[in-house]
């Protein structure tokens, strides 16, 4: 799992239930370590998460796209000692 995952995962588990919009993670990633993540980039790597079963896109009742981390992927967090 790349750094990018990694802090994807992190932020997901800090939306908690509700989730966050790709924009959120984005402007989130680009406050950190990935001062130049494009679109492109960061919906390859929450697509990485979602075949890993380590995320999952969902659509809330206002019909908003929204990502969620899954119980996999806070296990695969938790085992990196994170």
């Amino acid at each position: 799992m790349s750094q990018l995952h990694t802090d994807l995962l992190l932020a997901l588990r800090a939306a908690g239930q509700f989730g966050a919009a790709a924009e959120d993670l984005r402007t989130d990633m680009r406050r950190g370590r990935h001062r130049e993540l494009a679109v492109p980039e960061l919906e390859k790597a929450l697509r990485d998460l979602a075949d890993e079963s380590h995320a999952t896109r969902f659509t809330t009742a206002l019909g908003t796209k929204r990502w969620r981390i899954t119980a996999l992927g806070a296990s695969a967090l938790q085992e990196e000692g994170l």
